[in-house]
């Protein structure tokens, strides 16, 4: 019985050791820190992406319009030149230059110049821009009436050229599409020239002349010319696709009223 009782009394005293030194061995460990989980990186918020920049106004085909090389067969001079500013008003420093230049120079030593038709300029470039070229050569233009009346070469209003690497019939029939024009096709293998002019009553001719000489033009008909003249406004007279502004059409002057059904030259 006091055996029983001893052991027993072992064995708590045993225990209580054991407790006491896991608690001092517990007491000496350094604490363990805690670990909290990495923030995300803060987001960024991204800038919208600013779109290109481009210019929407209806005037802007203007500023592309290139430069056109003008060379004039009389006075063997050319210029390079713009006819419109970015904007698409009609510069009138350049058809003063082309004024000089297209002169009636048959006499070097008596050039003669007068203000040529800004409406006839206006379609000579629009038709080199349609057919994407930079080289207009001028045949002739102002004429200065003499023993010779001239015809609309006389009035500054017409202007005989080819545009380079096109042939004449195709130019011609280009022009013919537009209202209240005079176009000629001179088709000898030694001339290939379009005449081009102004006027209220368009009227188109073919002429197989040599030259220096005038033979009976032919008169090419078409059933379409009173409707489509009759629907002319200015802003045909500018480049396809560029939209002119409304100041420069209202200054524009009025169409040329010279010029008979069969006036060429």
């Amino acid at each position: 019985m006091v055996v029983r009782r001893l052991g027993a009394l072992l064995v708590t005293l045993l225990g209580l050791g054991l407790a006491s030194a896991a608690a001092v061995a517990s007491r000496a460990r350094p604490p363990t820190a805690s670990v909290s989980p990495k923030p995300d990186p803060p987001r960024v918020a991204s800038a919208p992406t600013a779109p290109v920049a481009v210019d929407a106004s209806p005037h802007s085909a203007f500023a592309r319009l290139p430069a056109l090389h003008i060379a004039s067969a009389a006075s063997q001079r050319s210029l390079h030149l713009r006819l419109y500013d970015d904007r698409g008003h009609l510069d009138e420093n350049a058809a003063r230059q082309l004024d000089t230049l297209l002169a009636d120079a048959r006499d070097p030593d008596h050039v003669q110049s007068i203000e040529l038709a800004r409406r006839t300029l206006q379609l000579m470039y629009r038709a080199a821009y349609h057919f994407r070229v930079d080289r207009v050569e001028v045949v002739s233009a102002y004429r200065a009436p003499g023993r010779r009346r001239e015809g609309p070469h006389g009035a500054g209003r017409a202007i005989d050229f080819k545009l380079k690497g096109v042939k004449a019939a195709a130019l011609a029939a280009y022009l013919r599409k537009l209202p209240r024009v005079g176009v000629g096709v001179y088709t000898h293998r030694k001339t290939q020239y379009v005449h081009l002019d102004v006027r209220e009553n368009s009227y188109h001719w073919l002429d197989a002349s040599p030259p220096g000489r005038s033979w009976r033009a032919q008169r090419l008909r078409d059933r379409s010319i009173a409707a489509r003249d009759a629907r002319y406004t200015p802003a045909s007279d500018w480049p396809e696709g560029a939209e002119p502004p409304a100041d420069a059409i209202s200054s524009s002057p009025a169409p040329e009223t010279g010029g008979g059904s069969s006036d060429h030259g």
